[in-house]
């Protein structure tokens, strides 16, 4: 395991209740099973409790089935030992894949909660993603689905000849939800990031169309940007849905550092 404490790098290591360094530095494990290692103040603390319940539901419906098998494909086909999840949430994509040690970082405590619960064989952190506390080149594969891309913090912690694996919204994405509640529903735009370091070597676009019903879409809308930034009167338009087939379009894109 490559996690540092985070007041002087040195590497910490599992006792029974906490983290501990050769300083002294100790962290006590929550009795839900992850450690708080979260040192550098913030604003941001993770989704609210609300997005990350809706979320839960969400995917325990495992429409997004799809995409972590499509991850796992990659882990397997890489042969990946050591990998990190940032911004790893409740843990749905981390406990599927394959690796010998998984880490997931996050900075929700109920997220968190969740995934230690369920997935005790991975290691989860409270701690931001643009301060990880990971050891430099120390991870084979870093997973960034659906958050901020932590670019710097990548590339210090990826293994020479590691790999990135991005996930973002395809283009048409959710566009029956879109075009449900906004008068003017727009497709996802690609970007594309450029990491000092990394290449891209390998990009796909995968898509499912399904059937929900009005509590799984609900959910749905209340896990997405788009949520915290419609009208109630819009919102309210999806009350009247029954049920609606959508798009779910990822586009998965995969780096190696050089």
């Amino acid at each position: 395991m490559k996690i540092i404490c985070p007041i002087c790098q040195e590497s910490l290591n599992k006792e029974a209740k906490r983290y501990v360094c050769k300083q002294g530095h100790s962290f006590d494990i929550a009795k839900e099973g992850y450690v708080n290692l979260a040192m550098q103040k913030t604003s941001h603390s993770g989704d609210s409790d609300q997005a990350v319940i809706a979320r839960h539901l969400f995917l325990n419906r495992h429409y997004y089935h799809f995409l972590r098998q499509s991850l796992n494909d990659y882990v397997l086909a890489y042969h990946v030992h050591k990998l990190l999840d940032l911004a790893c949430g409740e843990g749905y994509y981390t406990s599927y894949l394959k690796a010998t040690e998984k880490i997931g970082i996050d900075l929700s405590k109920k997220a968190l909660k969740l995934a230690a619960k369920n997935d005790p064989q991975s290691t989860y952190v409270l701690a931001s993603i643009f301060h990880a506390p990971i050891a430099d080149e120390s991870q084979d594969m870093i997973l960034t689905c659906f958050a901020p891309i932590a670019d710097k913090e990548i590339g210090r912690m990826l293994k020479k000849g590691g790999y990135f694996l991005l996930v973002q919204p395809g283009p048409k994405h959710l566009i029956e939800l879109k075009e449900a509640i906004y008068e003017k529903p727009y497709r996802n735009e690609e970007k594309a990031p450029i990491i000092d370091n990394l290449k891209l070597i390998d990009k796909k676009i995968i898509s499912d169309f399904v059937e929900m019903p009005n509590d799984d879409l609900q959910n749905l809308f209340m896990m997405t940007p788009y949520f915290f930034k419609t009208s109630s009167l819009d919102k309210a338009k999806l009350a009247n849905i029954e049920k609606l087939a959508i798009t779910l379009e990822f586009a998965i894109s995969l780096f190696q550092k050089g």
